[in-house]
C-alpha cells in the first residue's frame, strides 16, 4: 500500500485527470455518452482519485494522532465519501443535480456545525496574555489600558 501511496502523488493524480479529460471528447465524438455524462464521469474520477489519496494517507497515521486529529480524519473521510457517492448516484440516475447539491450542502453544514460544537469541548483552554508583555501596536487601543 505504501508503494501505491508513493505512486499516487498529487502530480500523478493531476496527470491521470488530464488524460481522462483528453479522452472525453473522443468518446463523445464516437457516441459513447453525452457532454453531461462525461462531465459526471470526470467529476467522479477526480473525486475517486482524491478519496483514494486521502485514504492512502491514513496508512501512516499513528494511534497517538487519532487522539489529536481524530475528528479531522473522520470529517475528511465523510467529505471524501460524500463527494464520491452522491455524484455517482446522480450518474446512475437515482436523483438529479439539484438534489446532489442539496445533499452536499447539507452534509457540509452539518459537519461544520458539529466541528464547532466539538471545538467548544475539545479546545476549552484559552491562552492568557498579559497586555504589558505584548509589543506596542499589537493590541487594540482600548485594550492597552487594561
Amino acid at each position: 500500500m505504501n508503494t501505491l501511496a508513493r505512486f499516487l502523488t498529487p502530480e500523478r493524480r493531476q496527470l491521470i485527470q488530464a488524460f481522462l479529460v483528453a479522452l472525453a471528447p473522443l468518446f463523445i465524438m464516437f457516441g459513447y455518452g453525452t457532454d453531461g455524462t462525461w462531465e459526471q464521469v470526470l467529476i467522479i474520477s477526480g473525486a475517486v482519485l482524491g478519496a483514494v489519496a486521502s485514504f492512502l494517507s491514513l496508512l501512516n497515521v499513528r494511534v497517538a494522532d487519532w487522539a489529536t486529529q481524530g475528528w479531522a480524519i473522520v470529517r475528511a473521510t465523510i467529505y471524501g465519501l460524500g463527494t464520491v457517492v452522491s455524484p455517482s448516484l446522480v450518474l446512475l440516475g437515482f436523483y438529479d443535480d439539484a438534489t446532489n447539491t442539496q445533499i452536499l450542502t447539507g452534509l457540509s453544514l452539518a459537519l461544520t456545525a458539529l466541528s464547532a460544537a466539538i471545538a467548544i469541548f475539545a479546545n476549552g483552554r484559552q491562552q492568557l496574555v498579559v497586555a504589558e508583555a505584548m509589543t506596542p501596536g499589537t493590541l487594540r487601543r482600548d485594550l492597552k489600558e487594561e
